[in-house]
């Protein structure tokens, strides 16, 4: 085995010279059929590494940060109105009895109380992300409403993503190539960390994790309503 041609196939300079090669139109509609597909509620979709692959686009100049943000922004967009009608369409197929169980009086109050903002808002919370898309139309919320907010939360999701795995990204590459030995120490302690506190998080069941998204929730949209 070639340990030297090995290194090379693996290394972060290789990816990078096959990620130059690729259309970055190709890129962007990865991106978007990626986020289209978690805009619809799906849990556990990687969008983190095609908003990544993105962002270095930009670094290299081949795209534009706006082109990404619009692509990337949409795509979820378009997933957003896919799940409101999927949701809707699928709450109407069940039972009345397994819809009361679902959360789904739970949304329709949130909604009736803090009206239409908590769109954009539950769009951060993950536990609670899927519930709000599914439930929407169940809840009574018009598909022009919906249609709405949920563009501005969206976008607003997407460009905070984009804009900072660019940003981070980039930094991460000019620091690699000035550091590489000090770099893979600082993200090898990095992920010690982040697996000490996953581990931590895992003790919690979901029912205490989406409680405490909820009030994590409630707060926010509280400090919105006072504003007003």
């Amino acid at each position: 085995m070639d340990w030297h041609a090995l290194t090379h196939f693996f290394s972060l300079d290789h990816f990078l010279n096959w990620l130059n090669t690729l259309d970055p139109l190709l890129v962007h509609a990865i991106n978007a059929l990626t986020l289209l597909i978690e805009g619809i509620g799906v849990p556990g979709v990687p969008f983190e590494i095609p908003i990544l692959a993105s962002g270095i686009l930009v670094h290299q100049g081949k795209t534009s940060l706006i082109a990404s943000i619009l692509w990337g922004g949409l795509g979820n967009w378009i997933g957003n109105i896919g799940g409101y009608y999927l949701g809707g369409r699928g709450m109407r197929m069940l039972p009345e009895r397994i819809r009361g169980s679902m959360g789904i009086e739970e949304v329709r109050g949130w909604l009736a109380r803090y009206g239409a903002w908590v769109v954009i808002i539950s769009r951060w919370f993950g536990a609670i992300r899927t519930p709000f898309i599914l439930y929407a139309q169940a809840a009574g919320m018009p598909i022009g409403t919906y249609s709405l907010y949920s563009l501005v939360g969206a976008l607003s999701w997407t460009a905070a993503w984009q804009i900072g795995l660019w940003y981070f990204g980039s930094v991460f590459i000019d620091l690699w190539h000035k550091y590489q030995w000090y770099v893979m120490g600082g993200v090898g302690l990095l992920l010690v960390i982040a697996y000490f506190v996953l581990t931590r998080r895992r003790k919690k069941t979901p029912e205490q994790e989406e409680q405490t998204e909820k009030t994590e929730l409630k707060e926010v949209l509280d400090t919105v309503e006072g504003k007003e």
